[in-house]
């Protein structure tokens, strides 16, 4: 998974100039970028005023979590175990050997209590809006703060975070330029494609680029999008959870039965983390300046989403309950060796 701008250790850099390869990916507003525009499941809503828009760490919410447990639950329980030990036995050397041996495991325990807090215990996502009136863009931080900019001042371009095919991606990226254009006072991701490609990457752009620019693009944008994420006032239900964890694949459906232990725990991860979340509000101000009209006809949200069919929820589902029968029978395998 691809943290990049969410965590300490990850946030984006600023205070810096523009680099050569940003220079050269820049994304031109004016300019047609695909001809098959996507909105890549990125959509929380929109109107006549403004597209709101999920975060690049929205699609894969869950996976942080379930990685990060398989660390600080059983190095906990052995902090908890080798402490009872220590007490037991009562010995200068086990105390002093002991010692050295719970700082190790405490470590790993706060490494895998790090992976949870990337999902956990924050925002249930970060939202970006695109005020296509005001021409203004804000942007949700990850520490709750708004960063607001105008949609004609951003230096936009695509950047590839990764070191080779497989582990690389690529997002929009946006940056805010002090008054040198030159130097990247702040940056935040306006657009992500999970598990896409560049091909992704230039179809959800001309999506946003669409909206924007072109004068038809609020009605283009409205006809194409099918189905909004349930995140406008309130978290996603257990339902949605599922469906959205199991989406990237729904064009493969035995593969996501293939993967289905995998995608089962980012499941429960995902449940988890954003029961554990706070809904983010965007300031009054920012509300104000985004009025809807009372009778827009390219009003969407969650509520037009309609119903899922088969193999949208109804075939996740089967392949979640596979995979929790695959984990049930591999836990228990490994308890039965253990002991």
């Amino acid at each position: 998974m691809d943290y990049t701008g969410l965590g300490r250790f990850t946030a984006y850099k600023v205070n810096r100039p523009l680099t050569e390869e940003e220079r050269k990916e820049k994304l031109n507003p004016k300019q047609l970028a695909s001809d098959a525009p996507l909105d890549w499941l990125s959509v929380i809503k929109l109107n006549s005023t403004y597209l709101e828009l999920v975060d690049r760490w929205y699609a894969g919410k869950g996976f942080s979590t379930w990685m990060g447990g398989m660390f600080v639950i059983p190095f906990t329980g052995a902090v908890a175990a080798f402490f009872l030990l220590m007490i037991e036995k009562n010995t200068v050397e086990m105390w002093a050997g002991g010692a050295f041996i719970i700082v190790m495991l405490s470590l790993c325990a706060l490494g895998g209590g790090y992976g949870v807090s990337l999902d956990a215990f924050r925002q249930t996502h970060y939202p970006i809006r695109l005020n296509r009136k005001t021409r203004t863009v804000y942007a949700y931080r990850p520490d709750g703060s708004v960063i607001q900019a105008s949609w004609d001042k951003l230096f936009i371009c695509s950047v590839t975070t990764g070191s080779s095919q497989v582990t690389s991606t690529e997002d929009i990226r946006a940056h805010v330029l002090a008054e040198d254009g030159e130097t990247v006072t702040d940056t935040f991701t306006l657009g992500y494609p999970y598990l896409g490609n560049r091909e992704g990457m230039l179809q959800l752009w001309e999506y946003i680029r669409r909206y924007m620019e072109e004068p038809d693009g609020v009605e283009k944008n409205y006809k194409q999008t099918e189905i909004c994420m349930p995140l406008d006032g309130r978290r996603e239900g257990l339902v949605f959870g599922l469906f959205r964890t199991f989406a990237p694949m729904a064009k493969w459906p035995l593969m996501q039965l293939l993967v289905s232990p995998l995608w089962t725990l980012t499941t429960l991860g995902r449940w988890f983390a954003m029961y554990t979340c706070k809904v983010p509000r965007w300031p009054e101000d920012v509300e104000a300046a985004c009025p809807i009209e009372p009778n827009d006809p390219y009003r969407k949200d969650w509520r037009d989403n309609g119903k899922y069919d088969f193999w949208e929820l109804g075939w996740p589902l089967i392949c979640f309950v596979v995979g929790l029968a695959v984990l049930g029978v591999g836990i228990t395998l490994l308890l039965f060796a253990a002991f």
